[in-house]
């Protein structure tokens, strides 16, 4: 509640890592197409978005 009512999200919940997975079966790895990003987010801005998308949804209908 206090980061809804201080409209505070902390630094640390921001930052993100992204990794880089090749896709199976491709022929040719030099082919940027050849692999995935995956962005590793921060397990309590994630808990975070699903409250506030809840709470967003639940204020709409």
């Amino acid at each position: 509640r206090r980061i809804g009512r201080l409209r505070w999200y902390p630094d640390d919940w921001r930052v993100f890592t992204t990794v880089v997975l090749r896709k199976s079966g491709k022929p040719d790895y030099s082919v940027p197409k050849a692999y995935r990003p995956i962005a590793l987010v921060n397990t309590m801005a994630k808990l975070l978005s699903a409250v506030v998308t809840e709470r967003t949804s639940s204020l709409l209908e």
